[in-house]
Formats: C-alpha cells, structure tokens, sequence
C-alpha cells in the first residue's frame, strides 16, 4: 500500500465517479480502477459498490476514509519535513524482478518524481544476492528484497536498515487438466511426483521453494528454469509442470485460465523488505515515507474489518450517480 493509493480511494469516495476522480488525479481512470482494485486485494475487502451508472462506498469503504485521511496527512506532514534538503539529488534504487502487487515500483517512482522534480532517478533490476551485494558496496542507497524470514542486516560492514513492505503465502499453480487439478487435498508427497516449471536458482522464491522440499526430505523435479514469469505460466498452461509461486504472481493476468490453490505453510512466505544503508540521502527517506509497511496494513485491515462490522448496512450507505 503506498501513498498513491490512498489519495486515489480518497478522491473517488468523495467524487463518487471514478471518472471524475481520475480526471482530478491526472490518472487514466483504468490506471484508478486497477490501483483501488490492487487496494481491496491487500485489505482483503470491497471498498467500493459499482454499477454502470453509480459509486457507493460500502461498510468497509466507510471504515477506511477517516484512517486513509490521517495516514496520508501523516505521510504528506513527513514529505514536506524532508522537502527542503531533497529538492535535488540522486536516488539510486533496485528491486528483485516482479514485485506482483505487493509494491508498484513505477507509480512510487512517479509520485516521487510529481513531488521532487530534482531528484534523478536510477532504478536496477537484479537478483536478491546481487542487490544486496550492492548495497553493501554502497553502489545501491535502497531495495526492495524479497527474502525469506526475518531480514537480518550484516554484523559487519556497512550499516542496513530495514522495514517489512509485504508478507505472502504461496500458490500452487496448474493447468486445469493437470492430473492434480482435480483433487480436493494436495500433499507435499504428491507434489514429488510431479514435474515443475520454476524460476532461475538466483530469484527468492525459487530458494524458498527449495529449502522447503529439502527440509522435509523430498526430492523435486524441476524439468524446466526460466528468467521470465510469462514464459513459467504458458508452461505451467501448456501442462508441462505445476508451479508454487507467490500468490501475487499467482493472481497476475499472466495466470487466468490456469487452477490455483493455495499452499499455506509457515516456511512458504514471501517476505519483501525495503532496505537502505547507513548514507542513503534524503530522496532514499522520501521513498521509504511513501511505502506503507505491513504493520500499517494490518493494523489498517483489522480496524476496518471490526469498524465495518459495527456498521449497519443498508439505506445509511450513500450513493451517487455518474460515471463508475
């Protein structure tokens, strides 16, 4: 969850219209629609009752607007503290490839830029290890890293500070004519049965996927590694392997057609933190402003989840007509 999102859901509970609300934002309105839809996926909830010719917020809707008001004058009081001393300046900052929904990477970068036009920009994408290793080399001053567990900074060397962004679960993915679409329980021992699709040693999720068959003794075949999430799915389609990916990847477009179940288990997360080092400048804070952690979000789903359920429902709701 990040700073645009919030000042997107704001302006179309006000307006009532996604068209109207896009057009005060600047934003084509299915860019809108996509980052609230992106919103209710990580609150777990409809924020929103749309119909061709009407907008109401619904209870959960309700609940959030007064948090979504505090937490962006909290986050534009922080912004405009830091504003003076990152008029200008560089940020040089990287990711692992395909974050899913978990962090938009191009819209904090653009919300940075609408605020602090001086402020160049230079964006890696790499692997986990090589992330981190810059950092350390202070060739980077901030990443996203996904990691499994706890982010741990080195004892020696340059200093790391980090927060948690995001925390997900994986997601077995399957043809629908895959021998195991059709069963109702999937177990470990049924997966070593069967051939895998996965991603190159060098991305996080395939190291956690590993380390997980490994712990429990079990051998997996993965008869074909890519670099390319599209390339893992028309596999995946074309019945050549199953998958167990992230549920952000697994709910990606990329995906429609394909069986997904979801695979619980407490040494399958998706861990993403945001990391900076000991003399990342002020455009590197600014970014980490923007970044709503996972505390903030489960703090956020939790008090709309118990305020929604307070709420009676029916004619109190308001609505408006106009464009949805």
């Amino acid at each position: 969850m990040d700073i645009r999102q919030i000042e997107f859901f704001i302006a179309v509970a006000e307006e009532l219209s996604f068209t109207r609300a896009a057009e005060l934002m600047y934003v084509t309105q299915s860019g809108l629609s996509s980052s609230i839809r992106g919103l209710e996926r990580e609150l777990n909830v409809r924020l929103f009752d749309r119909t061709p010719r009407t907008v109401a917020l619904t209870p959960a809707g309700h609940a959030l607007l007064p948090r979504a008001r505090r937490m962006l004058r909290d986050a534009r009081a922080a912004l405009r503290e830091l504003a003076d001393e990152s008029a200008t300046g560089s940020l040089s900052v990287g990711s692992e490839q395909c974050l899913g929904d978990l962090v938009d990477l191009s819209e904090l970068i653009a919300t940075l830029h609408s605020h602090f036009p001086g402020v160049s920009i230079r964006y890696e994408q790499l692997g986990c290890q090589e992330l981190f290793d810059q950092l350390l080399r202070g060739e980077l001053e901030a990443a996203f890293l996904a990691r499994p567990g706890e982010f741990v900074a080195p004892s020696n060397g340059r200093k790391l500070d980090s927060f948690e962004v995001a925390r997900e679960d994986f997601d077995l993915v399957l043809a629908t004519g895959h021998p195991l679409s059709s069963r109702d329980e999937i177990t470990w021992s049924d997966l070593e049965e069967h051939l895998f699709v996965d991603f190159d040693t060098t991305w996080t999720g395939r190291r956690i996927v590993d380390s997980a068959f490994a712990r429990r003794r079990l051998v997996r075949r993965v008869a074909f590694t890519v670099n390319d999430m599209h390339m893992l799915m028309d596999l995946v389609q074309k019945g050549l392997g199953v998958a167990l990916v992230p549920a952000p990847l697994a709910g990606k477009p990329q995906a429609e057609g394909l069986a997904r179940r979801p695979f619980p288990e407490p040494d399958l997360q998706w861990v993403v933190h945001f990391v900076t080092t000991e003399d990342s400048g002020p455009p590197a804070r600014l970014l980490a402003e923007m970044v709503f952690t996972a505390e903030t979000l489960t703090a956020t789903r939790r008090d709309v989840e118990a305020k929604a359920a307070e709420r009676p429902s029916g004619p109190a709701e308001v609505t408006r007509t106009g464009s949805a």
